[in-house]
């Protein structure tokens, strides 16, 4: 079971929390920072590289969820102390190291799988907090955005057999071989959990969040959005790469045809359905439409070279993954969001890469026999969009669309309204909004 740093929020959502522990049996939990903690931590991580130490408002924020809880108020005491230490040390030289950056985030994790522990303790119920790195949990050195190396699922499952209780995990956290603590990276916490779960072979993995489930379209975008009831891991990662924001593609790598049932379900409602993920058949039906509103773009000059043999690899070492890509004679044309690895991609292939104008895209998940990409040409074409590019593919899970980043909603709304809304719904004013 993973919770998420706004289902830790205060004290009253722990207290809801540790209930819902109380509700499983052979659990191991996996939790973030609370709600803001890990945004402060940066923040004043900053601040002392500029030459100004200010706690204050994070031991307010952790002392006051001790009060609530009514736990310790010296829980947390070493950690702040330490924290102290490692921020003065930062502000005497001025200046931060990556490494160091993740250290300070680390304090996040490490402080709220105390407190909840304690909180579960507290309760009746024994339980262990446990720093995701103390299990074996191994990274590379790419520090903010670090993926787990091979080989770690023997030490997690032997670590995690000798933890008295309730394991209660750090999740974001782990080593570089060098024994250098790292950060996961956005949804990080989510990864850990799935990693966990694929090292100790669990029937259930739940990522307990503050929304229904998996949704059909971005209800901000599309508000006749429905939470998708059930599908398959392969379709949510698809999804989840094209830019559904509630899941990252990473956190399904490790439960990939590995037999985990992958359940999403909301915090504060635990008794609705959520989102069931799982090995069953891909749909044949259009099931969601999502995509990511700025994508920046390089036009790589061939220059009678080896793109491919020059390029990949460098977007292999930045963590950069192209949701357009196109080749022609002169050289490649790729889409990408616009992250720290892409800048350092950018740099590195110097005038051999030109950059384009900003894009976006529109992606259709599932129906792909269907002829989900030819439905949605036709229906982008009569309301007078037409794509950068169109990336159809019949056999596979999504179909993407380049489009200008003005036109990026209005085609989402257009094609959920013309693929992904059933039959029922669509004849009936007013239906069920639930899949």
């Amino acid at each position: 079971m993973k919770f998420g740093g706004a289902g830790l929020v205060d004290g009253p959502a722990v207290a809801r929390v540790c209930e819902l522990v109380a509700a499983e049996a052979h659990t191991v939990v996996v939790v973030s920072a609370h709600a803001g903690v890990t945004s402060q931590l940066e923040s004043v991580a900053r601040a002392a590289a500029a030459g100004t130490l200010e706690l204050r408002a994070l031991r307010i924020r952790h002392k006051s969820l001790l009060a609530e809880l009514q736990l310790d108020p010296e829980l947390l005491d070493r950690l702040l102390a330490e924290l102290g230490q490692v921020l003065y040390s930062i502000s005497e030289r001025r200046r931060i190291e990556p490494e160091e950056l993740d250290f300070v985030l680390s304090f996040g994790e490490r402080m709220s799988a105390r407190i909840v522990a304690a909180a579960l303790r507290a309760g009746g119920l024994p339980a262990t907090p446990v720093d995701a790195f103390d299990l074996g949990l191994t990274t590379d050195s790419c520090h903010g955005h670090a993926r787990p190396l091979p080989g770690f699922e023997e030490s997690v499952q032997r670590s995690l057999q000798e933890v008295p209780g309730i394991p209660v995990v750090t999740g974001f956290l782990a080593k570089d071989p060098r024994g250098n603590l790292t950060t996961l990276g956005r949804d990080g916490s989510d990864l850990t959990a799935a990693l966990v779960a694929r090292a100790l072979g669990a029937q259930r993995l739940v990522l307990w969040k503050c929304v229904p489930g998996l949704m059909s379209a971005d209800p901000a975008v599309v508000p006749e959005a429905r939470v998708l009831a059930g599908l398959s891991l392969h379709e949510a990662a698809a999804l989840a790469f094209h830019g559904a924001r509630v899941l990252h593609a990473s956190t399904l790598e490790p439960v990939l045809d590995s037999g985990v049932r992958l359940e999403m379900k909301d915090v504060a409602h635990p008794e609705a359905p959520g989102s069931v993920l799982d090995d069953r058949p891909v749909e044949s039906r259009p099931l969601a439409v999502t995509g990511h509103a700025s994508l920046a773009g390089l036009r790589i000059a061939s220059a009678g070279g080896d793109v491919p043999a020059t390029l990949f690899p460098l977007m292999h070492a930045h963590h950069v993954s192209p949701r357009s890509l196109h080749v022609d004679s002169d050289g490649i044309e790729l889409f990408a969001p616009r992250t720290a690895g892409f800048e350092i991609l950018r740099r590195e292939l110097g005038d051999r890469a030109a950059e384009l104008d900003e894009a976006a895209s529109v992606v259709v998940v599932g129906g792909a026999r269907a002829g989900a990409g030819a439905r949605a040409l036709e229906t982008l074409a009569g309301a007078g969009i037409e794509p950068r590019r169109a990336h159809l593919v019949t056999d596979g899970l999504s179909q993407t669309f380049l489009v200008r980043p003005e036109e990026r909603d209005p085609a989402m709304r257009l094609l959920h309204a013309a693929l992904c809304v059933p039959e029922s719904v669509a004849r009936t004013a007013g239906g069920s909004r639930r899949a």
